[in-house]
């Protein structure tokens, strides 16, 4: 590839499920389970209605209607046995298949200048699901893609793989300026939802929500507003490997986040964002946008405060937080898409970050 030639991330599309519920639905439907005591209840106003959340939503259809109606959860007050993680990915299955076919849909909608036939290689990303053909193979088939299209997974990266997808779309393109390189990001967290009375657990459950991202990524020069792809990082955060994990439970995935995780990033996230721009001649100062995936308030606060931000600079990330919830790796381009309608050119600071404790950034130029 010429070396003037730029890598694009051209176009993005988001979708959630139909199902939604606002965070003060969830917590009064929470703290009516019995499994819960007085603590735990106390526990649960408290980190509900600092979560910052006013609407998320879900594959789950049960919210909101009679339990005698219920068809994830089981039928009785105290909605026990849970379901089991086969029902659970079963469901997965089903539903990545209709939201992927959805979201790739409105993004040839949306950008016809984007053309299936000339699609070359697709990337899949999931954390919440496992499925052989997976949602990847019923793109293929519903959009009538290439049979000789180069597919390829990312899975159980957590919230920081759309990172790795778009790296992996950038190395393509960069080795090949012909390809056409389409994304679709599934995540359907609430499919986990368990009502264990521990802390990680409830946390877990005020936070996460569903929804799907597809993005185009290649060396055609953009129609409109668009990223150019300039360089990648990654850093492992010292001593923090305990302080989230994500692994198959007995019923579910088990999700644990330590209550340190905004403090590491806090401490951390100074030196990762110098690191990140003194590796492309810039500086913290130099940045116009940030794009910071939103795991939840704590977190955009102690990085806005670290990064010294003005109020206002991670209005991207908050309000998608606000509207969606963390959606896993879909959210990160949920933020970026709000981020083509802003105004405002120039360096952009992104990042997002996940089990390991891992954070990947990368450095964008919105034009």
């Amino acid at each position: 590839m010429s070396r003037n030639q730029s890598v694009w991330l051209q176009c993005i599309a988001t979708a959630v499920p139909d199902r939604s519920y606002t965070q003060e639905f969830a917590l009064e439907f929470m703290s009516r389970l019995p499994m819960y005591g007085d603590k735990q209840r106390s526990f649960l106003q408290r980190i509900y209605r600092d979560t910052q959340i006013a609407r998320r939503h879900s594959v789950i259809e049960d919210y909101g209607k009679p339990v005698a109606e219920y068809q994830f959860f089981a039928r009785n007050e105290e909605l026990l046995p849970e379901p089991t993680v086969a029902e659970r990915n079963d469901l997965f299955v089903r539903h990545a298949e209709e939201l992927s076919g959805r979201v790739v849909q409105k993004l040839f909608e949306d950008h016809p200048e984007v053309r299936p036939a000339e699609i070359t290689h697709l990337i899949t990303v999931t954390c919440t699901g496992f499925s052989a053909p997976g949602f990847d193979y019923q793109l293929v088939q519903r959009f009538g893609l290439s049979a000789n299209l180069h597919r390829y997974h990312i899975g159980f990266m957590g919230c920081y793989a759309g990172f790795p997808a778009i790296k992996m779309a950038h190395t393509i393109c960069s080795a090949d300026p012909a390809a056409r390189v389409l994304i679709v990001d599934v995540e359907l967290c609430s499919l986990h939802f368990q009502f264990k009375p521990e802390p990680d657990t409830m946390v877990a459950n005020s936070l996460f929500a569903d929804g799907a991202a597809a993005a185009v990524i290649s060396t055609a020069a953009p129609s409109g507003s668009a990223f150019r792809l300039v360089d990648f990082f990654s850093r492992i955060i010292a001593d923090s490997d305990q302080a989230m994990s994500w692994r198959l439970g007995d019923i579910a995935f088990d999700m644990k986040l330590s209550s340190y995780v905004p403090k590491l990033l806090q401490r951390d996230i100074g030196d990762i964002v110098s690191s990140t721009m003194q590796a492309v001649g810039l500086q913290k100062q130099d940045v116009r946008l940030w794009a910071i995936h939103p795991g939840g308030r704590a977190i955009l606060d102690r990085i806005a405060s670290a990064l010294e931000l003005p109020s206002g600079a991670l209005e991207d990330s908050y309000a998608t937080l606000q509207n969606y919830g963390n959606m896993s790796s879909a959210t990160i381009f949920f933020v970026l898409q709000r981020m083509l309608h802003n105004p405002s050119a120039g360096a952009v600071f992104a990042a997002a970050f996940g089990p390991g404790l891992t954070v990947e950034s990368a450095y964008l130029e919105r034009c």
